[in-house]
């Protein structure tokens, strides 16, 4: 649980004193299991559902996620439309966000038979939108304040930002299991490919995109969803991040599928495999050392030591 989470027994009723103050004939007002630290309640009505989200941090705001939220829509995005923003809600002292629902179900749940080849490409399509949008600077996206006409970052440069951990994380690595040969091979990797951290443009990344975050219904691409870690990154992150855990959720890879959807919207480098494994490398050095700290007999630790190494034997192969 966040250090600064409204421990509020009060909570519930007030929710459903704001639900009732913007929608009428509520069936329901439920709080659902989404997002990490975030309160999401589904408020249920016959023929829509809409979330009600409760940021965690005092002082932080939703207006730069509806910001993004905004931008998308107008880019021809899938993705949930702001119903309601509040900076402060007074009763619980936390920005508060009502947003539209995405139908259906995420492609971590897909029947057999359904093409799931369609509905990738689909979010490849809206992933190169999603990735289209400027953003100044580098890293988290910056919720301090309540004026969010332009998205901003908190590293000028993203180097700063891809190195921001960097030798804490190795550190930690070596105590747990990571070979000299294999922190000399990550040292390789960063200085073989050190020019691609020169981005003279951050763009804006959904941050955790994988398949629970791709909804589609009867076969068909309906959205995404969760814009809850969105950040100013290179433009390719969001590949990067797909490509770190795909297979994981579902038994086929779905990657070669998106980046069709994908190039359909943006080209893309001819280099891309390279610049896609190197991004996937750190994301995973940065993921795993966060596992290891928080939860160091979590099962995820065995998953992500396999991303780490496929990545530098990949990336090995390209030198």
């Amino acid at each position: 649980m966040h250090a600064n989470l409204l421990d509020n027994r009060d909570e519930p009723r007030i929710v459903a004193e704001l639900a009732g103050r913007l929608f009428s004939h509520i069936e329901a007002i439920e709080r659902v299991a989404e997002g990490k630290s975030t309160r999401v309640y589904c408020i249920r009505r016959a023929q829509d559902n809409f979330y009600l989200r409760i940021l965690p941090e005092a002082g932080a705001s939703f207006a730069p996620e509806a910001l993004a939220h905004t931008l998308l829509r107008e880019h021809g995005a899938l993705v949930p439309e702001i119903i309601y923003l509040e900076h402060c809600n007074e009763s619980l002292q936390r920005s508060v966000m009502v947003t539209t629902a995405i139908a259906g179900q995420s492609l971590a749940h897909i029947s057999r038979g359904q093409d799931i080849r369609k509905i990738v490409q689909a979010a490849g399509r809206d992933l190169a939108l999603i990735n289209s949008i400027p953003v100044a600077g580098f890293g988290w996206i910056k919720r301090d304040g309540s004026d969010a006409s332009m998205l901003c970052a908190e590293h000028p440069t993203y180097r700063e930002f891809a190195f921001e951990y960097i030798e804490g994380d190795l550190a930690l690595l070596r105590r747990y299991g990571l070979s000299q040969q294999e922190l000399a091979a990550v040292h390789s990797a960063l200085s073989h490919y050190d020019a691609w951290l020169d981005v003279p443009q951050a763009w804006l990344a959904h941050g955790d995109f994988d398949v629970t975050h791709i909804y589609h219904q009867n076969g068909r691409y309906t959205g995404v969803i969760d814009f809850g870690e969105i950040r100013g990154a290179d433009p390719f992150y969001d590949l990067a991040h797909f490509r770190l855990h795909d297979g994981e959720t579902l038994p086929m890879s779905l990657l070669s599928w998106l980046l069709e959807g994908y190039r359909e919207i943006t080209s893309l480098s001819s280099h891309i495999s390279q610049i896609l494994a190197f991004t996937s490398l750190l994301i995973a050095i940065r993921t795993l050392t966060r596992f290891l700290n928080r939860r160091p007999d979590d099962p995820y630790h065995h998953i992500g030591w396999q991303a780490v190494r496929r990545e530098l034997w990949t990336l090995h192969g390209f030198q």
